[in-house]
């Protein structure tokens, strides 16, 4: 009935003190052209307006999930166009991709958007299942739906949000998993990350105008994303401090895409205490920089980040080693911070959650040489049991 009503009934519906419902209706036999309404509950309230105005609800036509979902992307698609543009169109183009690749053409893209919640949940394990989505992809699907059912009860095209009684954990054990990777695939161990920084050197060395390998190199000692790396500017390096404060992103329209620099990810400002190496590798780059600007650029201007993970790429090949991406230095980064300062402190270098460092930027980067002192030292704590196993044998022998 709201949905009905949305779009005629231009007067505030209260519930009052005593518990009744209320609104006003036009009546121009009235001082001010209205009269009140009060009746027990909203149902008999909007019995009655459905009455006033004449509508018939069987004849209503309802909308699809489908016509709705595309509603939203429009709504959404409005504040990539604000200054502040806290969407990306990348965002919006991977809504209407993930539609076309899961929704369209299912079951569920031509159901009334005001299905019931079990028979929602049953669309989308029967999408998950036959699409064989991985967790990631569910995920974002899940966060779509949530987002658009939150968006129609704001329309009042429904009167309840039905994602509130689905478990997306439980949804989740219908997912098609790969094998898990070890931590080794997701940081680059210490024998890897030595031959990767021999041909890192080598290339500064042979080619010392290049700068997308001052940009890795950055990237080791700071754990710094590939496009805050490229969208780093002079002004924002003082005696103490890199100010991350920019980040280059994909705009994408009528098929272009243009590269603009803006807000870092999550929008939020953070800062990079500089070492010694940091401080040299600036100053290196001062001596032959061609810009005052920006921190990376060479005589066609500001570097790129397509051009950073193309260097990763060829340095990792050339050292014969599994493919190193910034954000596998990002990860190696943190972990081994991780291990020397509390999650907080990683987690405001870095410029994400405590939470999200614990579940995507720990991983363990321990030697096979110190675990087995480290087990050893607990085995002596624990008991000895190599010298028990030798005492045994002793004892039979004699």
């Amino acid at each position: 009935m709201s949905k009905i009503l949305d779009n005629v009934h231009k007067y505030k519906i209260t519930k009052t003190s005593d518990g009744r419902w209320t609104t006003r209706v036009k009546d121009l036999t009235k001082p001010d052209g209205t009269r009140m309404i009060r009746r027990n509950n909203k149902t008999d309230l909007y019995a009655f307006l459905i009455d006033f105005y004449g509508l018939i609800p069987e004849k209503c036509v309802k909308q699809t999930f489908g016509e709705v979902f595309t509603e939203w992307v429009e709504y959404k698609r409005a504040f990539t166009r604000a200054n502040y543009k806290p969407l990306s169109t990348l965002t919006i183009e991977r809504y209407e991709n993930d539609y076309k690749k899961y929704i369209k053409g299912t079951e569920l893209e031509s159901a009334p958007i005001d299905i019931d919640n079990m028979t929602l949940e049953q669309f989308i394990i029967r999408i998950v299942s036959s699409k064989q989505m991985r967790p990631s992809a569910f995920g974002n699907l899940y966060g779509y739906i949530t987002q658009m059912y939150r968006y129609a009860v704001r329309k009042r095209y429904v009167t309840a949000d039905p994602m509130v009684f689905i478990d997306k954990d439980r949804l989740k054990g219908f997912c098609y998993v790969d094998d898990p990777k070890t931590d080794e695939e997701r940081i680059i161990p210490s024998e890897q990350l030595s031959a990767f920084v021999t041909i890192l050197n080598k290339h500064i060395s042979d080619d010392p105008s290049y700068m997308p390998a001052y940009a890795v190199m950055l990237a080791l000692y700071t754990g710094l994303r590939v496009g805050e790396l490229v969208a780093l500017k002079w002004k924002c390096i003082d005696h103490d401090f890199i100010q991350v404060e920019y980040s280059e992103h994909k705009v994408r329209e009528n098929g272009k895409t243009t590269l603009i620099v803006g807000e870092p990810k999550n929008r939020k400002h953070r800062t990079i205490p500089l070492t010694q190496d940091i401080e040299t590798l600036l100053e290196a780059i001062k001596e032959i920089s061609v810009n005052e600007e920006w921190v990376f650029a060479d005589d066609k201007g500001r570097i790129s980040a397509d051009s950073v993970s193309g260097a990763c790429k060829r340095y990792s090949h050339e050292a014969r080693i599994p493919r190193v991406s910034i954000h596998r230095i990002r990860r190696t980064v943190s972990s081994y911070l991780n291990t020397m300062l509390p999650r907080e402190a990683v987690s405001a270098m870095l410029g994400h959650l405590p939470t999200t460092n614990e579940r995507f930027y720990d991983y363990d980067i321990s030697e096979k040489s110190e675990k087995i002192n480290a087990l050893s030292a607990v085995s002596r704590k624990v008991t000895d049991f190599k010298s028990y196993r030798m005492n045994i044998k002793i004892a039979e022998a004699k």
